[in-house]
């Protein structure tokens, strides 16, 4: 007998979601709304979430066969919009209203202990980066990022700054709000991913003040002015540094004492240097350590090869009892490029499909492709019954291609429903669902 959860279950999470799309106010004529803003967003978060751009098609199918379909069961919504119907609505909502989604996901992880796994020394490690989602050299708007490729064609984009929480020892990641990177009317210059940070961060603090966060991020943001922002809130970091990117701070460790230490992992050997009291750069009086990690491993003839795992900045205190907890949280900034961008740039969530771009809904359906792997994240995180079919299943693709199949064709009264279906489908005897 299996109990669904009431707050990390499928539909309390579309709940969630509905609650906070209800709460916009729409602008629309009332004579002129064909479809609400409701039904538009939840149309479009099950078209995400069953990775399926053409899933709409065949509910109005559906719908016709059998007066009623699973957008109805599972995501409540009455009317199925068209795709030309869907663009000119999401415009009409808000990016804020987005917003409260995010902060109400985490607070049901919070409350129901799961958020604890990421605790990491009593804080929580968030993951900073941004990613391209739309590149065209033809298709543009005045919210475009502007870059002359070598053979001087213009190339337009839109990016993101993406937040994720993330733990080393967490395979699943849990996005937060992201930040839009992109040219405002009447600005001149080009807005940037530390700008875009530079904006994210005291809305994340503001979101949630009670959690203390450990910054995680790439070389581009070790300088003198975002980190006096971290600073002046008592934060901590841990930033990638490149050589390229911090010529006097690689010249400093040349010649500068160091402490060090190794653990082993298995038939690895991981070498641990650090340096204390660093200074950041030449412009500025910021002091830093700096930890390098080597990663020593031995051919089939015995001999030693030592690999650098990478090298970092940070104003935690390093000794030898924490160094390799900081180099593995250091480490789980590529969360956010492995278990993040790859997973939905590759793996069915089609980031980079041109959804929409014409009246500025693009970052809406960014938004909305990412509230659709949340949903998945948390699924593989807490529901027992999801976990049971991605054993069953050879892949998680084709567990997706066996779910979107049924989505399609048949009437479910629930997705725990079809959760059971498809054990069966594979062999195996479903559950009592209470």
């Amino acid at each position: 007998m299996l109990t669904i959860k009431k707050h990390l279950s499928l539909q309390p999470l579309i709940n969630g979601f509905k609650n906070a799309i209800g709460k916009h106010s729409d602008q629309r004529r009332e004579n002129s709304i064909d479809y609400t803003a409701k039904d538009v967003a939840l149309s479009v978060l099950a078209c995400m979430f069953y990775k399926a751009g053409s899933l709409l098609h065949f509910q109005k199918i559906l719908k016709q066969r059998m007066y009623r379909n699973n957008l109805q069961t599972q995501f409540e919504v009455k009317d199925t919009p068209s795709d030309n119907q869907i663009r000119s609505v999401i415009t009409s909502i808000p990016i804020s209203t987005y917003q409260p989604i995010f902060k109400d996901y985490l607070n049901r992880l919070q409350r129901s202990k799961h958020l604890q796994k990421y605790s990491f020394h009593n804080k929580y490690l968030i993951a900073l980066d941004g990613t391209q989602y739309h590149c065209s050299e033809d298709i543009k708007c005045s919210e475009c990022l502007q870059k002359e490729k070598k053979n001087g064609v213009i190339e337009y984009s839109h990016q993101a700054l993406q937040p994720i929480i993330c733990h080393p020892d967490q395979r699943q990641i849990l996005p937060l709000m992201p930040e839009p990177i992109k040219n405002e009317d009447g600005t001149e210059k080009q807005d940037c991913e530390i700008n875009a940070a530079k904006r994210l961060l005291p809305k994340i603090r503001e979101q949630h003040p009670r959690m203390d966060f450990i910054w995680l991020a790439d070389s581009i943001y070790a300088t003198g002015p975002f980190i006096k922002t971290i600073l002046a809130c008592d934060e901590e970091f841990i930033f990638r540094a490149k050589q390229g990117d911090h010529k006097s701070l690689y010249k400093h460790i040349e010649t500068a004492e160091y402490a060090s230490h190794r653990s082993i992992i298995g038939k690895t050997t991981i070498a641990y240097r650090w340096y204390d009291n660093v200074p950041l750069n030449k412009s500025t009086d910021i002091k830093v350590t700096v930890l390098k990690a080597f990663v020593i491993t031995k051919d089939k003839e015995g001999k030693q090869k030592s690999t650098i795992a990478g090298v970092w900045i940070t104003n935690i205190p390093v000794d030898k009892k924490n160094v390799a907890a900081i180099t593995k949280a250091a480490r789980a900034r590529w969360h956010v490029e492995n278990q993040c961008f790859n997973a939905l740039k590759n793996y069915g969530y089609e980031l980079t499909h041109n959804w929409g771009h014409v009246q500025g809904e693009s970052f809406s359906f960014y938004i909305l492709v990412m509230l659709g792997f949340y949903i998945h994240q948390i699924l593989e995180l807490t529901d027992q019954l999801f976990q049971w079919c991605r054993k069953v299943c050879d892949s998680y693709k084709l567990l997706w291609e066996d779910l979107n199949a049924l989505f399609r064709l048949i009437v479910f009264e629930s997705w725990e429903n079809m959760l059971a279906r498809c054990l069966d489908m594979n062999g195996v005897d479903p559950p009592e669902i209470v």
